[in-house]
């Protein structure tokens, strides 16, 4: 037997494994109850996102369910690769025909099935049609899956179609750069009946492919034209009360093989268990990690943003299937693409352990690997390389904080062991920032990645703070209790150093003296910092709610002394020179507080955010989102945290 026909059916022998395991499994999935359909309510012009560890389909309109764009990430780009279609159109757009004329499928109704699968309905001439988009998890490929259902009296000659467009390739890493190479389409390698779209410079740099059971396509557009494209669809005359559907499924991967391959492995899956089957499926694991406030509002926001942060903040490069994070996937969000310590460890990390503790064990590998040289450093690469230079003191203990939590919930000491030089090397990059003669530790940048004039930023010490003591109680778990002893005095050194050098009674209005954002032991700077508020001081342990010093502070902050305290607007909370409105990171701090809970949920509640998912603020007089930072990933997960810590009962279902 040649060696080529062997491996082809290796191949078809371990897919013929994979799916006899799913379709075993099914029946357990089913026995823990139909999926939740929990209705959203949109805007025309909003988007919804979806997607899994391989591929993000970020902005599919609310409008019509198109697809405008989608994306992997890629260590050889250090970012994402965006494929989006002609002009501004889309890159697949679904549609619907009664004989030869168009149904117009537009403004939908729309559910999320277990929050994260978008599925949309209209009833249209008599024809009920539905569409629904669903990447299901450890696939490199998702599916759309159109059905129409015929409610008139008469036979009804249907087509159900998808048209793709190859219309540019950008690397996103913040802002999209095309990349330049020839695009192409041809027949799917050794997958029928589907198409294979290529990027070729010297050699495929990235492909994708469009497999298409049950239909007929046409190119469009010449294969070696600027834009190729495709026109896949399914004819069939509906007898009353009959039901069809057609299946499109879209492959990714690094060249014609796999892109084609990976939407046949899941073409395979489809066809062994059906569509209903592989949703059924993809909506038991986003329901593994769901939790519940038992308040479906809170539950609806809190469950989406889980997942997003989970999905959208983390995510496998399509040529090396390492897991990265990003600070978001979605070219939606302004910074996207690249790694922040601050972002992932402190943010997103506490949400990936309240629903997933083995994907935050993967994620706390990445920051102590691939991440640890530059850890503290404004921002990287997926790769690790710096980006944006510059010193953040909160960002360089984030690690730290991350992992004393991780082993704290799982008693995991093996990881920690493996992690040991890590730890020494994060321990030593904290005490070089010591400063003897104040007894605090400095940073150049704040946690709003602004320069800081003044060395000694309040948050970030505190930060230190909880940093050396997680440090103690991890080299206790090492049995290294000297090291463990310095590091508890360090602790207690500089605890006592915050409350006597970042105190003063020098702000303008103040009853008295207030914890300042920053100093260098004699001049004081009094603002809040949203992303690495002051109000989270009692959150971290380091002062009580009813501390007078805090107490003055949160006063003053919230009063008309405070420029950017928002305190008379109906969704207001603190902002700062640099974030002129109410922040998601604000939302999620008062939650925790007594003092600020109602209103933040006030807040929370009030605005629609970016389709359900949390931007970096809202308006404080409107309510309406911010424009310029949604699909905020990491965001989400803070906010998403923040809620589950004040409200969830019970574990992941």
């Amino acid at each position: 037997m040649k060696i080529s026909s062997l491996l082809i059916k290796m191949k078809h022998f371990r897919s013929l494994a994979l799916g006899l395991l799913l379709l075993l499994c099914a029946p357990l999935l089913s026995a823990a109850g139909a999926a939740r359909r929990v209705p959203v309510a949109l805007q025309a012009g909003d988007v919804l996102p979806t997607g899994n560890e391989w591929i993000s389909l970020p902005d599919i309109a609310a409008a019509d369910g198109s697809l405008q764009s989608f994306n992997v990430i890629s260590m050889r780009h250090r970012g994402l690769l965006q494929v989006t279609g002609q002009g501004a159109g889309p890159v697949l757009q679904p549609y619907f025909m009664a004989g030869d004329k168009p149904l117009a499928f537009r403004n939908p109704s729309w559910e999320l099935i277990e929050y994260w699968i978008p599925t949309a309905h209209l009833t249209v001439d008599g024809l009920d049609a539905t569409l629904t988009w669903c990447a299901p998890p450890g696939s490199r490929a998702a599916f759309l899956r159109l059905t129409l259902t015929n409610r008139r009296a008469a036979p009804a000659p249907v087509t159900m179609g998808l048209r793709a467009s190859f219309g540019m390739l950008s690397r996103v890493t913040y802002v999209p750069v095309q990349l330049r190479g020839e695009r192409t389409v041809g027949e799917a390698p050794w997958v029928a009946p589907g198409e294979a779209f290529s990027f070729i410079t010297q050699d495929t740099e990235f492909a994708w492919s469009v497999i298409h059971p049950g239909s007929q396509a046409e190119v469009t557009a010449p294969p070696l034209t600027a834009t190729p494209a495709v026109d896949a669809k399914r004819q069939v005359t509906l007898a009353p009360g009959e039901t069809a559907e057609a299946l499109f499924i879209l492959g990714v991967g690094v060249e014609e093989f796999s892109a084609a391959h990976a939407g046949r492995a899941l073409k395979e899956l489809l066809e062994r268990i059906g569509a209903d089957g592989m949703l059924e499926q993809a909506a038991a694991w986003a329901k593994a990690r769901t939790r519940s406030t038992g308040q479906p509002d809170l539950d609806l926001l809190m469950n989406r943003n889980f997942l997003f942060t989970e999905l959208y903040a983390w995510g496998r490069t399509i040529d090396t299937e390492q897991l990265v994070g990003v600070t978001s996937r979605s070219p939606r969000y302004y910074v996207s693409a690249a790694y922040w310590d601050r972002d992932a460890m402190l943010w997103s990390f506490p949400a990936l352990l309240d629903i997933d503790k083995p994907m935050a064990r993967e994620a706390l590998e990445y920051a102590l690997t691939a991440q640890l040289r530059n850890a503290g450093t404004h921002s990287r690469f997926i790769d690790g390389i710096v980006l944006e230079d510059g010193f953040q003191l909160d960002e360089a203990v984030a690690p730290i904080l991350a992992l004393a939590s991780y082993v704290k919930q799982t008693g995991d000491d093996n990881f920690l062991r493996a992690h040991r030089e890590a730890i020494i090397t994060l321990r030593d990059r904290l005490l070089s920032r010591y400063d003897a003669e104040t007894g605090l530790y400095s940073s150049l940048q704040d946690s709003q990645d602004e320069f800081q004039p003044l060395p000694f930023i309040t948050y970030d010490n505190v930060l230190g703070w909880r940093a050396l003591l997680d440090l103690a109680a991890l080299f206790n778990r090492l049995n290294e209790p000297a090291a463990a002893q310095d590091l508890s005095a360090r602790a207690t050194s500089l605890h006592a150093a915050v409350l006597a050098r970042c105190l003063s009674s020098g702000a303008p209005g103040a009853e008295g003296s207030i914890f300042a954002s920053a100093t260098d032991g004699k001049s004081f700077v009094f603002t809040e910092i949203p992303p690495g508020s002051l109000m989270k001081l009692p959150a971290l342990g380091f002062v009580p709610q009813d501390d007078p010093a805090f107490i003055r502070t949160y006063k003053w902050m919230h009063s008309p002394s405070y420029k950017y305290s928002y305190f008379d607007k109906p969704y207001g909370l603190p902002g700062s020179y640099r974030l002129l409105f109410t922040t998601s990171w604000s939302i999620a701090d008062h939650l925790s507080l007594s003092a600020g809970r109602e209103q933040a949920l006030k807040v929370l509640r009030a605005s629609g955010w970016d389709g359900g998912i949390v931007t970096e603020g809202v308006d404080a007089e409107t309510g309406r989102m911010d424009q310029q930072g949604r699909a905020f990933a990491t965001a989400a997960g803070y906010v998403a945290h923040a809620i589950c810590q004040m409200s969830c009962t019970g574990q992941p279902h």
